[in-house]
């Protein structure tokens, strides 16, 4: 008897969580499944059920649409997979965004009221890929800088000057003459590259590495004025990851999350 693995069609949790891997808190710019944003995921045969949870009771409500229908949309395109309910949970507009994307609403038929700027949420999604997009571009070029390569050399590097390693966390620079070896650069490098390409930026080996977010290549004598303006994203996108899994932290640590209380409800 020949004893196989799980078909191909078989709709797994482990096949779930790989699915929704890439889906982020556009703020944060980091996965929800690593941010620990994910509760639960319960697999019924061919129907699939995902509980998230955000920080606080008053996170915004189009950023959490956008997190429930990125989710939603990844786990349709599972193969096997029939139905998909995703939930949000302690949340102060859990209901209208539940029954929103799970009844395929766009944000605006969810929310009818909210202001017309809120209603995008592709644009709201681009500006923070872009925002990403910089921020990890920002940490690049410093540690390219941190290791001794100039401005000049480093504006003349292409795509293919680059290896990435993400298991190793490493990036290995080819510069002229020179091997230059980043030791904890690899995964924020990949995500570079991967926030790049969502932008529809040019990835090709030929392109240059560090380019700005229309495409463009920065100039040498443009760095440190590029880098003046990028470092301003990085550091709020920090202050905001920092102090969101510090809520988040403080609001899950003694509870687990069907057990947690809204803001404003009596423990």
């Amino acid at each position: 008897m020949i004893i196989t693995g799980a078909s191909d069609t078989e709709v797994t949790e482990e096949k779930i969580y790989q699915a929704i891997a890439d889906v982020l808190d556009p703020e944060l710019d980091e996965s929800l499944v690593k941010l620990g944003f994910i509760d639960r995921v319960e697999v019924d045969g061919l129907d699939v059920s995902i509980t998230f949870k955000l920080p606080t009771y008053w996170c915004s409500p189009n950023f959490a649409y956008l997190m429930a229908s990125d989710l939603r949309e990844k786990v349709r395109a599972v193969p096997g997979v029939h139905t998909v309910r995703v939930n949000l949970l302690d949340h102060c507009a859990e209901d209208e965004v539940t029954r929103g994307v799970n009844g395929g609403l766009s944000f605006s038929e969810a929310f009818p009221e909210e202001t017309p700027e809120d209603e995008d949420l592709e644009m709201l999604r681009r500006t923070f890929l872009r925002k990403g997009f910089l921020m990890r571009q920002d940490t690049l070029i410093r540690q390219m800088l941190k290791m001794g390569l100039d401005e000049a050399t480093i504006a003349t590097l292409h795509m293919t000057d680059i290896t990435i390693d993400e298991s190793a966390n490493v990036v290995l620079v080819m510069a002229p003459g020179q091997v230059m070896r980043l030791e904890g650069a690899g995964r924020s490098a990949a995500g570079y590259v991967h926030r790049r390409a969502s932008l529809g930026l040019p990835v090709g080996p030929d392109d240059p590495l560090i380019i700005n977010d229309e495409g463009l290549p920065v100039e040498p004598t443009g760095l440190r004025e590029f880098l003046r303006r990028s470092r301003s994203i990085r550091m709020n996108i920090m202050f905001n990851t920092s102090m969101c899994k510090g809520l988040f932290r403080t609001r899950y640590e003694n509870a687990g999350a069907s057990e947690a209380y809204p803001e404003g409800e009596s423990i």
